[in-house]
């Protein structure tokens, strides 16, 4: 089983590579007034009890209104914040219900058929548009505009490495690995969608797997986004640990769901 507490700093150290940071006693408030329409650059991530849900829920609104920004809270530890869900509509809040899967690399190596025809490389200065590319391709990350503006700023940030992978030649899977002390944890993993159902994502995961031993990592994380995904890191021997329920409350614009759903 993990520990919240130790995920969410993971999570922090994450996104404090793309966004400014304020610390509340119930959590951390992001904001990135560069690309207000990111979500996970501009949102409350909240996992420690509300005592105070009404008041709380006010100085959240005041707190992202005052910087032009849409309130967005990402809510954690729901059995202690059963009156703060309730209060959600209330204060303008609309919401909708998520259970990830945590999933954890066992150490061991997936057996893969030898291929000649697959190249993995570091993303440098030379190959980064290709990367990018790939990563823009993917309707499921949000608007292209907006994973371009991430982009750059975790390229140039000392805790990621991303790697693009080749077949004949061509650039058409693409992924990352963020690293805070002696923690991993695999992010924006992207094929694009002629390349898919080739298996060319446990190739690009088993890569980063032997760049984390090398690099003497404790841990290696990875937190898919649906059953479906879940199922392609298993093969690659990510190994379910838990589960973690939330919430995202937001006053108006798309709901993760939706944009999901477009992909």
């Amino acid at each position: 089983m993990f520990n919240l507490e130790r995920i969410m700093q993971l999570d922090i150290e994450y996104v404090k590579s793309f966004s400014e940071v304020e610390v509340c006693k119930e959590g951390v408030l992001f904001y990135n007034q560069a690309i207000p329409t990111y979500y996970d650059a501009n949102h409350a991530q909240i996992w420690r009890k509300i005592e105070q849900p009404d008041l709380f829920l006010h100085d959240i609104k005041d707190f992202y209104q005052s910087k032009s920004l849409i309130p967005r809270i990402y809510l954690y530890n729901l059995e202690q914040n059963q009156l703060c869900i309730e209060a959600l509509e209330t204060h303008g809040f609309q919401y909708e219900h998520f259970v990830n899967e945590v999933q954890y690399w066992d150490g061991e190596y997936a057996i893969l058929p030898p291929n000649p025809a697959i190249q993995i490389e570091r993303v440098t200065d030379a190959n980064m548009e290709e990367a990018l590319a790939v990563e823009m391709s993917i309707s499921a990350f949000g608007e292209p505009s907006l994973i371009k503006k991430a982009f750059e700023q975790t390229y140039h940030s000392s805790h990621f490495t991303y790697y693009l992978l080749r077949l004949d030649g061509v650039a058409c899977c693409s992924a990352n690995i963020f690293v805070s002390e002696n923690q991993g944890r695999i992010e924006s993993v992207a094929t694009t969608e002629s390349y898919r159902g080739r298996g060319l994502i446990g190739y690009m995961l088993q890569h980063i797997q032997q760049q984390s031993v090398k690099l003497g990592l404790d841990d290696l994380w990875i937190l898919p986004i649906s059953e479906q995904v879940a199922k392609v890191y298993e093969k690659a021997n990510f190994k379910s640990v838990g589960s973690i329920a939330s919430i995202h409350a937001f006053t108006e614009g798309k709901s993760i769901q939706d944009i999901r759903q477009q992909a």
